[in-house]
């Protein structure tokens, strides 16, 4: 009897080594992926943003002091905002950033706004003399321009960012086994077909779900709500990864198609201290309208509409107050 108990002691601390090696080439795997995709924004030049207040008033705008986050200072559970964009690369161009998504995460109400720039909206983009469509920012100056233009641009500090090439998108729903996605209205585009109600798609057919705007009745408002559609599924789906494989593949994915100034521990703060938040997600638009000038479309937003904005993220960044009013003792 003592000869079966010890081969069975032996078992379980052969499975339990296994186990441990088995989870620590996990973790570090994961921490190998977000060394690779990491990547640090510059520092702000003094004369390299305008503030919102600056331009409505015509003042040349005061220098810049926001400090560029240390490479490994906690989140320490504080309200955050988060650029994501996707850049849409051309053989021989460097590309546009062809989505831009601002998340504001507010891990005390556990909510997150989020809010989708049309890619047509006209600003002053940093770097360049000549106002110009904020997705050219990318292409004026990568990632630092597209970040300091969208701050410059609502006047709110952006804390990270996250940039995906946009066929890294595709693969990355690939990776999760698709979405599925409640369609408004049924449309044709790119040789694929779009009826209306439930559908599940693959990568290649979600990214042209995304990118279809002409024939939508609310232009690039619709195109942004599919955008919205598809990456609130991909957050769901990602939360429920119950397979190694099925994580190997995605961090192959992210490793040649993300960049992002979130080091490894940010990310595990993320998930341990931001979660929930990412489950109650409330929408908002950027409201303007469509413009020709010199002969070019826009989407012009005024000046009142991004205070407004501007508001709006600072008031969800607040704290929860207490409506509990304490009662004076009697004499």
């Amino acid at each position: 009897m003592k000869r079966y108990v010890y081969v069975l002691l032996i078992v379980v601390l052969i499975v339990c080594s296994a186990m441990t090696i088995f989870f620590f080439q996990l973790y570090a795997n994961v921490k190998a992926t977000a060394s690779m995709i990491y990547e640090p924004l510059p520092p702000v030049e003094a004369q390299e943003t305008t503030t919102l207040s600056s331009q409505a008033q015509e003042q040349d705008p005061p220098p810049a002091q926001r400090p560029v986050p240390e490479a490994h200072s906690a989140i320490e559970k504080k309200p955050l905002t988060l650029l994501l964009f996707g850049v849409d690369k051309r053989e021989g161009d460097v590309g546009r950033s062809d989505t831009l998504i601002l998340l504001t995460i507010n891990p005390e109400k556990k909510q997150t706004l989020m809010m989708s720039i049309p890619r047509d909206t006209r600003t002053q983009i940093v770097g360049r003399k000549q106002p110009d469509k904020i997705n050219h920012a990318y292409h004026a100056g990568g990632i630092a321009a597209t970040v300091r233009t969208v701050e410059q641009f609502l006047d709110i500090p952006i804390d990270y960012y996250v940039k995906v090439e946009m066929e890294g998108f595709s693969n990355i729903i690939d990776s999760l086994g698709g979405v599925t996605v409640d369609n408004t209205f049924a449309f044709d585009y790119e040789g694929y077909q779009f009826p209306k109600g439930s559908s599940h798609m693959d990568g290649e057919k979600a990214l042209a779900y995304v990118r279809m705007r002409y024939d939508d009745p609310e232009g690039d408002f619709g195109r942004n709500k599919r955008q919205q559609q598809v990456i609130r599924d991909l957050m769901d789906k990602a939360k429920g990864i119950s397979t190694v494989s099925k994580l190997d593949d995605l961090l192959a994915v992210v490793g040649s198609s993300f960049k992002t100034n979130l080091t490894f521990e940010n990310m595990k703060e993320l998930m341990l201290d931001y979660k929930s938040s990412l489950e109650q997600i409330e929408t908002t638009r950027v409201s303007g309208e469509g413009g020709k000038i010199n002969g070019i479309y826009y989407y012009l937003v005024s000046n009142q509409e991004r205070l407004r904005i501007k508001k709006q993220v600072e008031e969800f960044k607040k704290p929860v107050t207490s409506d509990v009013v304490v009662a004076s003792e009697k004499p």
